[in-house]
């Protein structure tokens, strides 16, 4: 993807591929979540990631990254009203 995975990012991409337990990840705003999730989907070649982001726009980012990347990818959008 053209950035350097940190180690903490290493680790949540290890224990995606292990596949055998839930992740939660907490890391603040701009520390790298995103790659973190995105990684397993350039190492495996069947599978399906879903990640859940609170902004439309970082959905929309993601999908157009990973296209670029040769990734299959989506963005769902929901829109609520009152």
């Amino acid at each position: 993807f053209s950035k350097r995975a940190c180690l903490w990012q290493l680790k949540v991409t290890d224990a995606f591929l292990q596949n055998d337990h839930d992740i939660i990840c907490i890391a603040g705003t701009g520390m790298g979540k995103t790659l973190a999730f995105w990684s397993p989907l350039a190492l495996q070649d069947t599978g399906i990631l879903i990640v859940v982001t609170p902004l439309n726009q970082l959905g929309q980012q993601s999908t157009s990254f990973l296209e670029k990347a040769g990734i299959n990818s989506i963005s769902v959008k929901v829109i609520l009203s009152g």
